[in-house]
């Protein structure tokens, strides 16, 4: 019941919208639309929950499962499942994180965290989860790495990490990798549920076929791609070069917004010679890209507004075909009521809100650790130093391959505070022990103790 009740508290921001949010790309997914850029199988998930019946499935199992994962985590930091604790920490991130505006978005960006969260608890509390704990989170972290296209490489990142940490703790490299083994099987899984579908829909054999695609638009962005094909057109004979002086500013404009990447032959036909653009500008130009990657990876530490990118939809009338042809004239009316679809979200006051709440939980963490640190906790460390390092790795993956958008880093930032809220969760666990011990000190050497029975006390003069 707590759980389903924490789910419900994690709803309340797509509730108050009048309907799940949604981005452009959410049209995709709700009618597998088979794209060589984007994973098929998000889409494929929230079909089991939707059935083209009921829009709100997706986001209600998305919030349970966020708040069975924070429940599990509060009962291992805790040391039991302690209300208390668990009210405390879900109303918190419901109220001034990120995670509310996630749970209810129709997009793969909510398995992000969820893959976080997943290899920590197979990496480093195995031992505090129950057989049937460990499968769910195996088939969940598989499920996590294949929503998105960006999952993968930073799964296996994340398993290293965790290989890497349990070295610095002290362990063996055998003890180490069989701690770590166990990640491999959702990412194996992973690996070939996505070289299956690539070369199954789309003929192609690679993990990420549309990956230097963009890249390329990133670079023309930031300037690098663009400088060097100014310098080989036209004698490269480069189709892109037929395109240099209408090449737009930004890599939104030229992947999605013009017909410039479509002129091209899209993104199955410039795969090639996106790659070998990408190796030219990174040959001839490495400082350059160096500098342009530096700056993209900077600004991620300062751009994650909750609900920045959620405006009315771009491509609305397919939306709105969409809804009224698989889910009925009632879920249309609710899409086009919805605060998200009258251009109604407060994104300023979300924006100013997230300008204080994530440094805020920054510092708090900082404070939790040396206070941890000072009595001897190091099994919060692990934590810390696990989610700070996996909020790096979206962080740079998304500015080099992606560019630089809020979605992609609120995503996890809200995972600091939920770090935050359980290092002080187990801090409280040390101390109630503390606590208990000395009463237990205190009774035994009392009067009337078992050490000292009332009986055997000398008479007292009233």
């Amino acid at each position: 019941m707590a759980i389903v009740l924490g789910a419900s508290w994690l709803s309340i921001p797509a509730f108050v919208n009048g309907f799940p949010f949604v981005f452009p790309d959410s049209v995709d997914y709700l009618v597998f639309t088979p794209h060589i850029y984007r994973s098929p199988f998000y889409g494929l998930l929230i079909f089991f929950f939707h059935l083209d019946r009921f829009i709100w499935g997706p986001v209600l199992v998305q919030a349970l499962i966020a708040s069975h994962l924070i429940w599990v985590l509060v009962r291992n930091f805790a040391g039991e499942p302690k209300l208390a604790w668990f009210g405390f920490i879900v109303l918190t991130v419901g109220l001034f994180s990120s995670l509310p505006f996630f749970t209810g978005f129709i997009m793969p960006d909510f398995f992000t965290s969820v893959m976080i969260q997943t290899f920590y608890l197979l990496g480093f509390q195995r031992a505090k989860l129950g057989k049937f704990e460990q499968i769910y989170f195996l088939l969940l972290g598989c499920v996590a790495i294949c929503a998105h296209v960006s999952h993968l490489p930073q799964a296996i990142l994340l398993a290293f990490l965790v290989l890497v940490l349990h070295l610095c703790f002290g362990n063996s490299l055998p003890t180490s990798l069989r701690r770590g083994a166990i990640l491999s099987i959702p990412i194996a899984l992973a690996v070939c549920a996505t070289m299956l579908n690539n070369v199954l829909i789309h003929g192609v054999f690679a993990l990420f076929p549309a990956g230097q695609i963009f890249m390329l638009a990133n670079m023309i962005e930031q300037g690098p791609a663009r400088d060097y094909l100014q310098e080989v057109c036209p004698d490269a004979k480069l189709r892109i070069c037929s395109r240099g002086s209408t090449l737009p500013d930004k890599s939104e404009e030229f992947l999605w917004s013009t017909d410039n990447l479509q002129r091209l032959g899209g993104f199955e036909g410039m795969r090639e010679e996106a790659g070998a653009v990408v190796a030219g500008t990174i040959r001839t130009r490495p400082s350059e890209v160096v500098r342009a990657m530096a700056s993209s990876i900077a600004q991620t530490f300062l751009v994650h507004a909750p609900g920045a990118e959620l405006f009315p939809l771009s491509n609305d009338p397919w939306m709105v075909d969409v809804l009224l042809k698989k889910f009925g004239p009632d879920t249309l009316r609710a899409y086009k009521a919805s605060l998200e679809a009258r251009d109604l979200i407060p994104r300023a006051f979300l924006r100013r809100l997230d300008e204080l709440t994530f440094p805020a939980a920054v510092l708090a963490l900082l404070i939790g650790v040396a206070c941890s640190l000072r009595l001897g906790l190091v099994d919060t460390l692990p934590l810390t130093l696990f989610v700070t390092a996996a909020l790096m790795i979206n962080n740079v993956l998304c500015a080099v391959g992606s560019g630089v958008h809020d979605r992609y880093q609120a995503r996890v930032t809200w995972l600091m505070a939920l770090s935050t809220l359980l290092i002080f969760a187990r801090l409280w666990r040390k101390e109630t022990a503390r606590v208990a011990s000395g009463r237990v000190v205190g009774q035994s050497t009392s009067p009337g103790s078992a050490e000292t029975p009332a009986f055997t006390q000398p008479n007292r003069v009233p």
